[in-house]
């Protein structure tokens, strides 16, 4: 099949879409720049985070439901989830009983469940919420994205054009944003190229050629050399994929949804060495100002399938003990519900963490439902102290440089 000039140039610019052109330099709360730390190199031994960003502000309060208060059954009265559907945790709390494969998982001790987490002075807004939790700086506008600072100094002497990558579209946003990090976004393996795989193996050559000529730094000029640098790191992530090979053998039947491929793209990357430390994954539509009780039931119902699946999967693999898989929301949901039936933005949410080397259970405490701030929910945990723990302590990065400070430690690794 023929390539012609306007459609390489398509494809080549796409490609290059997929990383962006990074921001600022990035800098501690000290105004010092972060340090780079010894090499990392993503061996097989190496541990991997995922993370899922469940968008639209997932109810906490149903899906942690303290069906042993009382004021949870007065402030929902046909929102709320029975005592007889609980997937019970202990005498006070419980799943919904969608979570059926993540309530096993909890009962093996492989899943643990931060209680009320947020941040001071919490904002309602959809956008503004999510920036603070993807930059973590819930005081000021941050100009670049938790990970991406932890991959500017945990990960900067690793040449592994795939150490970070986000699979779907658009779903780290802010997370991964800094100068140095260049993160690609991958919908599927067999997709991921500007080249046809049809083409004739002599055809593909020219064309790579082509395009690396086009974006080589010597041959432009300096405005243009950061893009250049870029178009050069989507090439490296697009050879890196293909050289994966097919170390993957499924073994596990995924559900059909969109979140269940993703997480399968993952246990395929890993297993085919891809050497990632970080993956970004997200779900949407939780959103629930009306009919939530379905709307949220089949979400929730996606999302356990989904985790169950790829639990399995890693475990067939061999993968359990190097994956943890981190889900939290911008913000929770209104004590209350309104008049149609859902519930309005709120602020407090649990948040999981699930892996073969986490310590599962119960972790912060469960926000009280009489005191609360202007109808909202207390935050118990200060979420970047989930990102400490996690960076700290399953990464093995440099926590406080990435956050500014020192947070509370949790038990979960």
């Amino acid at each position: 099949m023929k390539l012609t000039r306007r459609d390489f140039l398509i494809k080549g610019t796409a490609l290059l879409a997929t990383l962006g052109l990074g921001g600022p330099m990035i800098f501690a709360e000290n105004g010092s720049p972060l340090r780079s730390q010894e090499a990392d190199n993503g061996g097989s031994d190496s541990s991997v985070l995922v993370v899922i960003q469940l968008s639209g502000g997932n109810d906490g309060l149903n899906t942690l439901f303290p069906y042993g208060v009382g004021g949870y059954f007065d402030a929902r009265p046909t929102l709320r989830l029975t005592q007889s559907e609980v997937l019970a945790i202990d005498n006070q709390v419980g799943l919904h009983p969608s979570l059926t494969r993540l309530h096993g998982l909890y009962q093996r001790g492989k899943l643990a469940i931060v209680q009320g987490v947020g941040y001071p002075k919490p904002d309602h807004s959809h956008f503004r919420s999510m920036e603070i939790w993807q930059t973590a700086e819930p005081e000021k506008m941050g100009r670049t994205g938790w990970l991406g600072r932890y991959a500017a100094t945990s990960l900067s002497r690793n040449g592994n054009p795939l150490k970070a990558l986000q699979i779907g579209s658009g779903a780290g946003g802010l997370a991964f944003q800094a100068e140095t990090v260049n993160v690609p976004v991958i919908q599927s393996l067999e997709t991921y190229s500007f080249l046809d795989p049809k083409m004739p193996k002599t055809e593909q050559n020219r064309l790579a050629k082509a395009f690396l000529d086009m974006y080589d730094p010597k041959r432009q000029g300096t405005v243009i050399r950061v893009t250049c640098e870029r178009g050069r790191d989507a090439y490296d992530s697009v050879e890196a994929v293909h050289q994966l090979g097919g170390g993957y053998q499924a073994k596990v039947e995924y559900p059909k949804s969109a979140i269940a491929r993703d997480l399968q793209l993952v246990v395929k990357m890993l297993a085919g060495k891809s050497g990632t430390r970080v993956f970004y994954l997200q779900l949407g539509g939780f959103d629930d100002h009306v009919q939530e009780k379905e709307l949220h039931a089949r979400l929730l119902k996606q999302l356990d399938e989904a985790l169950g699946a790829f639990y399995e999967d890693l475990e067939a693999q061999g993968l359990e003990n190097r994956v943890a898989t981190m889900a939290f929301s911008e913000f929770g949901r209104r004590v209350k519900e309104n008049g149609n039936g859902g519930t309005d933005h709120g602020t407090a949410a649990p948040v999981f963490v699930l892996g073969g080397k986490i310590k599962g259970g119960l972790y912060g405490a469960m926000p009280s439902l009489t005191n609360l701030d202007n109808g909202d929910l207390k935050y118990q945990v200060d979420f970047r102290s989930v990102y400490y723990t996690v960076i700290d302590q399953w990464l093995k990065g440099d926590a406080a440089g990435v956050l500014g400070k020192t947070y509370e430690r949790l038990g979960f690794v």
